[in-house]
C-alpha cells in the first residue's frame, strides 16, 4: 500500500472538495439577489393585477405576525398567510389588503395572491407559486377560473363541478381537477377571514 499516494489523493480531493463548495457558495451569493428579486417582482405584479386601482402597497409585518392565531383561532389548518400588504389608493387612503396565502393543491405547494377589499369585497386572486399539472390544475391560472373570485362580496366560497354555479359565492371547479380546486377555494376562504380581521384591526 502506497501511503503517500493515498495521502496525496486524499489531499487532492480535499481541495476540490473545498474549492467547488466556495464556488457553490459564490454562485448562490449572486444568485440567490437576482432570483429574489425577480420573486417580489412577480409578487408585486400579481398584486396589482388584484389591486388594479391601488397606487402603492405597504408591508405590514404587524399584521402578518398574527396570522397564525387568526387562522388557528378559525379552524384553518390547511392556509397559511405569508405576507400582508396594505393597498392605498392615490390619495393615501387604505383601500384593502393583499395577501399571499400558500396551501397544497395536487402536486405540491400553490401560493396565491389575493385582493380582499377595505369593504369586504374579493378583488380576485393570482397564481404566484403552483406546482400543479398544467393540463389539469394548471388551469388555475386561467382567467375563465381565477375571474370568477373577482368582484363578489360573499362571506365564503364554494365550487361546483360541471359548470353549474350559478350564485355568487359559487364557482365552477376546473374539470378534472378537483384537489386543486379544493386548494384554491380554501385558501380563498381562508383571505377572506383574514382579510376581514385585518380591514378591522389594521
Amino acid at each position: 500500500m502506497d501511503v503517500k499516494k493515498i495521502l496525496k489523493d486524499t489531499a487532492v480531493l480535499l481541495v476540490i472538495t473545498v474549492i467547488s463548495g466556495l464556488l457553490l457558495g459564490l454562485a448562490y451569493e449572486v444568485t440567490n439577489p437576482i432570483i429574489t428579486a425577480h420573486q417580489e417582482e412577480e409578487k408585486a405584479a400579481s398584486y396589482r393585477s388584484v389591486f388594479a386601482n391601488a397606487d402603492t402597497f405597504e408591508t405590514r409585518e404587524d399584521l402578518l405576525e398574527q396570522a397564525a392565531g387568526v387562522m388557528a383561532d378559525n379552524g384553518i389548518t390547511t392556509v397559511s398567510v405569508t405576507d400582508v400588504m396594505e393597498a392605498k389608493d392615490a390619495s393615501g387612503s387604505v383601500i384593502g389588503y393583499a395577501l399571499s396565502l400558500s396551501t397544497n393543491g395536487y402536486g405540491g405547494e400553490l401560493v396565491i395572491a389575493y385582493g380582499y377589499g377595505i369593504d369586504g369585497t374579493s378583488m380576485g386572486i393570482d397564481i404566484l407559486v403552483s406546482s400543479e399539472t398544467a393540463t389539469l390544475g394548471g388551469h388555475a391560472s386561467d382567467p375563465e377560473f381565477k375571474d370568477q373570485f373577482a368582484g363578489k362580496s360573499v362571506e365564503s366560497f364554494s365550487y361546483v363541478k360541471g359548470g353549474g354555479a350559478s350564485a355568487d359565492n359559487e364557482i365552477n371547479a376546473i374539470s378534472g381537477a378537483t384537489v386543486t380546486t379544493e386548494a384554491v377555494t380554501n385558501a380563498v376562504n381562508a383571505g377572506i377571514i383574514f382579510g376581514r380581521y385585518c380591514a378591522e384591526n389594521g
